[in-house]
């Protein structure tokens, strides 16, 4: 075969049968062969222009250089003819040595080369180097001396080849050597190139030097840099951590736009607290992480950052071992974390929290935490990037920064002008603003940055840098390394429309970085919206007709130019961009059409297949689909968000996901949406009527708009969409408005063979018609609903409707109705059987709504030593569940029991205290039989005027609200403080009157005989 004949990458006669029978493979082995071959470029014209002796010298000083530096690094001489040779490296180093080897080799050449020019100080001495590996055949006799013998293998021609074609003093590798030493060098690509004597393309490419690993901290190629300016700020700062490490803690927020250097003043400021023993906690807040409930602390966990082989699901044991390295074992800590994680294993039970309670533990964990990292040395939180922070991450970072001030803690925040520079209500942190470099600053960043084989351009070039840099650290390295890149100094003189401001010269930069990166480019554009984590199976899927192994190169040529990084991951590599602002612009370059298909390609890869990107959450898959313009599979991924969510307590961050998805079905065409917006309204009023409250004008319009869809979808379909109903009629104005919404729905279901809904229907009915006084009707709703209680259905149903067990909430209504009719032996049956099945079913909220019932049930048997052990109770409950609504009505009814048994003044400013958070809470269920109490108690005092004011307000309340079951006994209580005002008899009259007509009327015989035995006190049965 002679060396024109066209071989392939195997080392074959290219077009020639490869068949098993291959009579050399039956004495031989296949290896992997890297093969360097060196030429002195224009050797004859040095010979014309040098003395003979010179060039002789020349001729062994080089060639004397090359050897050192091939065995130095493993290599044996081949070939070695006057100005070149040709070395092989042995397979023992194994391919990927033998390849790093090699290429360390030809850069040592290099190097030796331009040594050897400077001493003779002449500028034509230079050399050019070639590397290549491939499969070469060996026997097995000779494996022991195999390079001395003959190789059967494309390497060694690869390798002349590319000598051939490299420029002066520069190293080419062949794309196999590339992807074996793709760990360990930098390269750039040069294209495509069609060698003489190869059958196929060759991608090419230039070597240009050890590689260095990159992150947010440390900029491409800058790990050893300097750091340049920015003296100030830091001496700021210094001060700032000596006051924390002195006990003084600190609040530090550093702005600036993007790009401007906040991460690399994070690093040195980490490298500045470590001169003393201190701890630190970096954070980062990612793009899109402001859906995701504490995206920082998750992202910080090992196995979130690394884990992109599948599965690696969040658990509790997880959470646990992540707190103890920093000395925390609290079981309390690690529960409340793990719940607000969505950690596999944790405990369910806090799902029945109110999320003000889930709050409170929030920070109060926060608390412990902070304590114990602190009782050892000071410590540094870092949070980076707070413009996208989650809502729940922001409550506690709030709550940090208000502890802060009493612990040895240096709090720093970054983030971007005009985003979240208010998030501290407290403790008056200090504010530092990072602007661009100045004149002098950025033209010693220019100089430290620029690369050293360009120094005689920089002369000529640096004010242009300057200018089109705009003194910001990112775009000065984005410049220098397009320095490094370009290949010849003449494109270097004109930069794309230097007029430009400096941010669309940062745009231009980069978009001519990437084409000179060739087919990189489009990886780095599919990249773009993956976001800020992916693997090469995920760009694969973006990117279908690239191969794996292009793919892999590509991503690694990226990583190498410092558009990406790498990240450490178990069983493969991921892969993100080096900062946000890169991934932004790329992104925003790209045709809507572009941007539509990749997301399209990314949701169908990943939605069908969750492992191949299995760090994206619903919430985030779901913006991808949007992005795709898959609506519809956008909007059920959002209520898969916002569920998960809201099972988390992170009710904000749930709300968002929600009206998400509400939007975007306004977007679509009336009636096709239907079933898709009456599932989200199902998900978002409950969340609504729960976090804004029942009475919200949001909540109100949403169920309004939802009974207005439902009631035009066909019959069979009705009971999917109850729970639409049921906030339709709970979200009515008034009592009034409740009742009738409630007995619509009964018509409208009716006829529905739907146990569930046909309890629940009696559920409203019985809630409303008790607090508008019709207890006949209320008793009988609520007997036909237990009889169709059902325990498994009820654990489903617990939450979705009123929060509470129906059968509580039946039997405990049935109590009080009872009592109200007289029948108090019957009352205190059913009051024991809701206690003791409450207990049975250990639901905390309906366990709350209970001890309501009891406390309410001593109130209207004035049974006060009862209602002081069951306040008690409530109390101590209260407190375990953090639930402030329960202990404000534990204050309430204290007070009022306290003021009659022990001391008015007392029980009156408890019964006050708890009126006024139930009022802040927003949970005033009751307000005129509190009004009542009020003004029952300003009447013991003696207060008769304001007595009669408030109870003249609470009968006002009753008959605007319809919330009449207690009217009869407001009327009453007003008659006797007229009396005890010495007011007119006529009006005690009336008041009397109106109580026994109301109390007749509603059947309330307890009312009935109060009012009547008042008359009698009063000496006015008669009249009557």
């Amino acid at each position: 075969m002679t060396r024109d004949t066209p071989i392939d990458k195997q080392g074959r006669p290219a077009n020639i049968s490869t068949g098993d029978s291959h009579p050399s493979e039956k004495h031989g082995e296949r290896r992997v062969v890297t093969a360097l071959c060196y030429d002195l470029v224009g050797s004859t014209n040095l010979f014309n222009l040098m003395d003979i002796e010179d060039y002789q010298d020349l001729m062994a000083a080089f060639l004397q250089a090359a050897r050192q530096s091939i065995t130095a690094h493993s290599g044996v001489i081949r070939v070695e003819a006057g100005d070149g040779g040709v070395a092989l490296f042995p397979i023992e180093l194994g391919p990927r040595d033998a390849a790093s080897a090699a290429i360390r080799a030809g850069l040592g050449i290099v190097e030796a080369c331009q040594r050897l020019a400077r001493d003779l100080v002449r500028d034509d001495i230079q050399v050019r180097v070639g590397v290549a590996t491939s499969v070469a055949l060996i026997r097995d006799a000779q494996l022991q001396n195999w390079v001395h013998e003959p190789v059967t293998g494309a390497a060694l021609a690869l390798a002349t080849r590319l000598e051939a074609a490299a420029q002066p003093n520069t190293v080419l590798v062949s794309d196999e050597t590339r992807n074996l030493a793709g760990r360990s060098h930098a390269f750039v690509s040069e294209g495509t190139r069609i060698l003489k004597g190869f059958s196929e393309p060759e991608n090419v490419w230039r070597a240009t030097g050890h590689k260095r690993e990159v992150d947010r901290f440390h900029a491409f190629g800058r790990l050893d840099s300097t750091f340049v300016g920015r003296i100030g700020e830091l001496e700021r700062i210094e001060r700032a951590w000596n006051a924390a490490a002195g006990g003084k803690g600190k609040v530090l927020i550093i702005t600036g736009e993007a790009g401007i250097g906040k991460s690399r003043m994070l690093r040195q400021v980490r490298q500045m607290i470590h001169t003393r023993p201190a701890k630190s906690l970096l954070f980062q807040c990612l793009p899109g992480g402001f859906r995701s409930t504490l995206h920082p602390l998750l992202n910080s966990f090992p196995q979130q950052q690394s884990d992109t082989a599948g599965g690696g699901r969040l658990t509790v044991d997880t959470v646990a071992t992540q707190f103890a390295r920093q000395g925390i074992h609290d079981p309390e800590v690690i529960d409340i974390f793990s719940h607000l994680l969505g950690a596999d294993g944790r405990n369910e039970a806090l799902s029945d929290s109110s999320p003000k309670a889930i709050q409170q533990r929030a920070r109060q964990a926060l608390s412990k935490a902070l304590n114990v990292i602190c009782e050892q040395m000071p410590l540094v939180i870092a949070v980076e990037d707070i413009h996208w922070i989650d809502p729940t991450s922001e409550h506690l970072l709030r709550e940090a920064a208000r502890l802060v001030p009493t612990l040895p803690i240096l709090l720093i925040v970054t983030c971007r002008p005009g985003s979240q520079e208010g998030i501290f209500d407290e403790g008056e942190p200090e504010h530092i603003l990072l602007g661009p470099l100045d004149h002098d600053e950025t033209r010693l960043a220019i100089a430290a940055r620029w690369p050293r084989d360009r120094q005689d351009a920089l002369p000529q070039l640096l004010e242009v840098t300057e200018r089109i840099s705009g003194g910001v650290p990112l775009f000065i390295e984005e410049i220098c390394q397009w320095a490094s890149e370009i290949a010849s100094e003449d494109a270097m003189r004109g930069p794309p429309n230097p007029s430009r401001n400096h941010v669309s010269a940062f745009e231009g930069i980069l978009d001519l970085r990437l084409e000179h990166l060739g087919s990189a480019r489009d990886v780095a554009r599919a990249a773009a919206v993956a976001g800020d984590r992916f693997t090469i199976s995920l760009l694969r899927a973006l990117l279908p007709d690239t191969s794996r192994k292009s793919l892999l190169h590509a991503a690694e040529t990226l990583c190498e130019t410092g558009f990406l990084t790498r990240v450490r991951a178990h069983g493969g590599v991921a892969y993100g961009f080096r900062h946000a602002l890169i991934q932004e612009t790329i992104y925003n370059g790209l045709l809507k059409t572009q941007r539509q298909l990749l997301h399209r390609r990314l949701f169908t890869a990943a939605n069908s297949n969750r492992p191949i990107a299995n760090w994206l959450d619903a919430g985030a898959l779901a913006q991808h689909a949007e992005s795709a313009g898959l609506r519809e599979h956008a909007i059920s991924l959002f209520i898969t968000a916002g569920k998960e969510h809201a099972s988390r307590s992170a009710m904000v961050e749930a709300r968002h996901h929600f009206e998400r998805a509400l939007a975007l079905c306004e977007t679509m065409p009336e009636g096709a949406s239907d079933g898709l917006y009456l599932s989200v309204l199902t998900e978002l009023g409950t969340l609504l009527t729960a976090t804004v409250g029942p009475n919200s004008a949001p909540a109100r319009i949403l169920y309004e708009k939802g009974v207005e869809i439902a009631r035009r979808q066909p019959k069979e379909d009705q009971p999917k969409w109850f729970p639409v109903y049921w906030g339709w009629w709970l979200t009515g104005q008034n009592f009034m408005e409740m009742h009738s919404r409630a007995r619509e729905v009964q018509v409208m279901l009716s006829g529905i063979a739907d146990r569930e809904i046909e309890l629940q229907v009696n559920h409203s009915i019985w809630a409303i018609e008790f607090n508008v006084g019709r207890q006949r009707e209320a008793q009988n709703a609520i007997r036909a609903g237990l009889a169709l209680y059902d325990e498994e259905a009820a654990k489903a149903s617990r939450n979705a409707f009123g929060g509470h067990d129906a059968k509580v909430c039946g039997l405990g209504q049935l109590a009080l109705s009872l009592w109200l009719t007289g029948q108090t032996e019957a009352s205190s049956r059913a009051l024991a059987d809701m206690v003791a099945f409450v207990d049975s079913i250990a639901h905390m909220p309906s366990k709350a709504h209970s001890l309501d019932t009891e406390a309410v049930s001593a109130f209207y048997r004035n049974d006060h030593a009862r209602l002081i052990e069951i306040s008690g109770r409530m109390g101590d409950f209260a407190k375990k569940h953090e639930l402030q609504s329960l202990s404000a009505l534990s204050m309430l009814f204290r007070g009022w029991a306290t003021a009659h048994v022990e001391n008015l003044s007392r029980g009156h400013e408890m019964f006050r205290a708890g009126l006024a958070l139930l009022k802040e809470l927003g949970t005033v269920a009751d307000l005129p039989i509190y009004l009542y109490m009020h003004a029952t108690m300003l009447g013991h005092a003696r207060k008769y005027q304001a007595a009669i004011e408030v109870a003249t307000d609470a009968i006002r309340e009753a008959r605007a609200t319809g919330h009449g079951y207690w009217l009869a006994e407001l009327h009453r209580r007003r008659a006797l403080l007229l009396s005890s005002a010495k007011a007119e008899k006529s009006a005690l009259l009336s008041d009397l009157r109106a109580a026994i007509v109301i109390a007749e009327e509603q059947g309330a015989v307890a009312l009935l005989h109060r009012a009547q035995r008042s008359a009698k006190e009063l000496g006015l049965a008669g009249e009557l």
